[in-house]
């Protein structure tokens, strides 16, 4: 079996490439993280493909709905300033060290760069419709306060 891993991974880890795999869902990325040669080849062996199973089976059970409202939290109030600062350069960043959690699409064109936000109203809804009817009745008319806004 470390047979296999070291011919797949050169000297890596396929923890590594797994882990680095289903948080990109870049199998070159995932390579180059895990100190593999190439992402595609060690994404076909079957190890690899029961390994990343496993690890969806366990993270799958540890999901629960409050990560997903509290994620969906951070859509919906997160701030832009890193997305800023980088479209601005200022300064150099070490891009995992950015949070770009509210940008949807960040692209160069030939005017500059066009960054796309993600759409903090979609993402209040459905934080909204998760919580219930119990949020409270003031939630309406805050919806509706930001709809009014938004077509100001």
């Amino acid at each position: 079996m470390k047979r296999i891993v070291k011919e797949m991974c050169a000297g890596g880890d396929r923890q590594k490439f797994c882990e680095a795999y289903l948080r990109t869902m870049d199998p070159e990325r995932a390579a180059a993280k895990a100190g593999c040669r190439d992402g595609f080849s060690a994404l076909s062996r079957k190890s690899v493909q029961e390994q990343l199973e496993k690890m969806r089976e366990a993270a799958s059970g540890q999901l629960k709905r409050e990560d997903v409202l509290r994620r969906l939290a951070q859509l919906a109030f997160g701030r832009v300033n890193d997305a800023i600062r980088l479209a601005l350069h200022e300064g150099t960043y070490d891009p995992d060290e950015l949070d770009l959690s509210a940008v949807a699409e960040f692209k160069a064109t030939d005017k500059g760069l066009e960054v796309k936000f993600v759409d903090r109203v979609r993402a209040l809804e459905a934080l909204y419709s998760l919580l219930g009817d119990g949020a409270g009745d003031g939630a309406v008319d805050f919806f509706q306060a930001l709809e009014d806004a938004g077509n100001e």
